[in-house]
């Protein structure tokens, strides 16, 4: 029995290398990453500013550029649309109340590859201490090999929200009597992340 038991721990030793390389870990590079946003202005324009991303994690399994979760945090406090009185404004308790809430989070839920270059993601969206969930679908942009020895891919995405739904109801407005901000916001996302999935590689015959 004692002959059996140091086998079955020597086996499982020997296995644990191999289990472990069979994870590909991604590192995201967040200054290639943020999350735009656009919403109307008096109906007759938009206005545009971003946000950026704070923190982000993505897994994977081997020999696919598809996560299996994604994990970000944004920072609404450092939002930016090139006007210092507009932003004092969305950062103030009217919108993000960043005095409270200085950040906005996302957690997939579920992701659900469509072809090799698109996948759906639905997962749980956190503005103002309010969760709503919301799905989106993300393409890949493509892949290239990283300096690092890695692989360097591109995602992108956009989805819509009604501004509402998160706790941010600004309705004033003009003096033409239409809203000065509109309900419905547009949020892109570019993000680039580095995997060391050597199946992953410029060449490979299971690029994703």
């Amino acid at each position: 029995m004692k002959r059996l038991s140091f086998l079955v721990a020597a086996g499982l030793a020997l296995g644990a290398p191999a289990l472990a390389a069979s994870a590909p870990t991604w590192t995201a590079d967040l200054v290639h990453s943020r999350a735009e946003f656009t919403v109307s202005h008096l109906v007759v324009s938009k206005v545009w500013g971003h946000i950026p991303i704070a923190e982000m994690s993505l897994g994977a399994r081997p020999g696919s550029a598809i996560p299996t979760q994604i994990e970000a945090v944004l920072n609404v406090a450092h939002e930016d649309t090139d006007n210092h009185d507009r932003d004092a404004d969305l950062r103030s308790a009217t919108y993000f109340d960043i005095a409270h809430y200085p950040t906005m989070s996302f957690r997939s839920t579920e992701i659900a590859p469509k072809d090799p270059d698109d996948f759906t993601v639905s997962g749980d969206l956190t503005i103002k201490n309010v969760t709503k969930p919301v799905t989106f679908l993300v393409h890949i942009e493509g892949r290239i090999p990283d300096e690092t020895g890695g692989t360097r891919v591109g995602y992108s995405a956009q989805l819509h929200i009604d501004r509402r739904q998160w706790g941010i109801v600004d309705n004033r407005l003009s003096a033409a009597g239409v809203l000065l901000v509109g309900y419905d916001v547009t949020i892109g996302l570019t993000a680039e992340a580095v995997s060391n999935d050597p199946a992953l590689r410029v060449g490979s015959t299971n690029p994703r």
